[in-house]
């Protein structure tokens, strides 16, 4: 049998392979990922947070701007009126220039981006005179204004004054010194009988009216400008007072042109007899006739 050699006894240690140590471990390369991450979402969010702090700064300054940039615009000389005939006014006849001026509180210097079209023509309006007005910008510096007038076509006791009432039925100013006055006076209605609801207009202030419009066409001596007064009764209806013949003439509340027609054939007849002094009363409120009253004497019927 063949021995195995023995072997020679060797000075080398047999050691185990030595593994090598990674320079970044695998958890190290993770936090720095997650460095690296955070660093750049905390940029963005810094990124982000100074644009909307931008933004709020606009914002902010974006009110003062405009009111700022408003201003300037209303103390602006461009669209300032420069000369009183800038102004240009229509429909006053009654009204002169200086006064509607003075109720509108315009003049050289008003910014037309300052006035205020609304409140200048309340303001218009506000003057008893006024009916109606409307104001308007002439770019660049100049103002339109137009107003309607009232024309009174009466004056209206109420109580112890006179007021004037216009076409309409309104009581829109008080007789003052000065004024005219030249208008027959309607008595025996209170003030609470000429208000109305809009459009609407009293039955017995139509028939007022319809009444002045007769007279309008009628011969002296009852034609209107020699009127001075209308009673008004609401049970006997009108009676005329009239400049130059003391009587008083009952009408009635209807067919007043065959009335006055009437009265047109009585008068020369009393002015031929010489009457006219001795005349109290005169009622035309009959069918076919009318009866006179004289002073001091019974009815007489015509």
């Amino acid at each position: 049998m063949r021995k195995t050699p023995a072997r020679p006894n060797s000075r080398l240690v047999p050691q185990r392979p030595v593994r090598k140590k990674r320079v970044l471990s695998r958890a190290g390369a993770q936090n720095s990922y997650r460095r690296n991450r955070v660093k750049g979402e905390s940029g963005r969010a810094w990124l982000k947070g100074l644009a909307w702090g931008l933004a709020f700064l606009v914002l902010a300054a974006l009110p003062v701007g405009l009111v700022v940039g408003y201003h300037q615009l209303l103390t602006c000389s461009a669209f300032c009126i420069k000369d009183i005939n800038d102004i240009q006014i229509e429909g006053n006849q009654r009204l002169s220039r200086a006064a509607v001026l003075d109720q509108a509180r315009l003049g050289p210097g008003a910014n037309l981006l300052a006035i205020r079209l609304e409140q200048e023509d309340r303001l218009l309006k506000a003057h008893p005179w006024i009916a109606d007005a409307e104001v308007s910008r002439r770019w660049p510096h100049g103002l339109l204004i137009r107003i309607q007038e009232r024309h009174p076509v009466a004056l209206v006791q109420i109580g112890e004054e006179l007021c004037y009432v216009d076409r309409q039925g309104v009581l829109f100013k008080p007789l003052s010194p000065g004024d005219p006055h030249n208008f027959p006076v309607i008595t025996g209605m209170s003030a609470n009988q000429f208000k109305h609801p809009e459009g609407a207009q009293p039955e017995m202030v139509t028939q007022v009216f319809q009444l002045l419009d007769i007279l309008k066409k009628t011969p002296p001596p009852l034609n209107l400008g020699n009127i001075s007064e209308v009673h008004v009764d609401f049970e006997r209806g009108f009676t005329l007072y009239a400049n130059g013949l003391g009587a008083p003439l009952d009408l009635g509340l209807s067919n007043y042109v065959e009335k006055l027609q009437k009265f047109a054939g009585l008068w020369p007849v009393l002015v031929h007899q010489g009457l006219l002094a001795k005349v109290e009363r005169i009622n035309l409120n009959y069918p076919r006739r009318a009866v006179v009253t004289l002073k001091g004497i019974d009815d007489n019927q015509n």
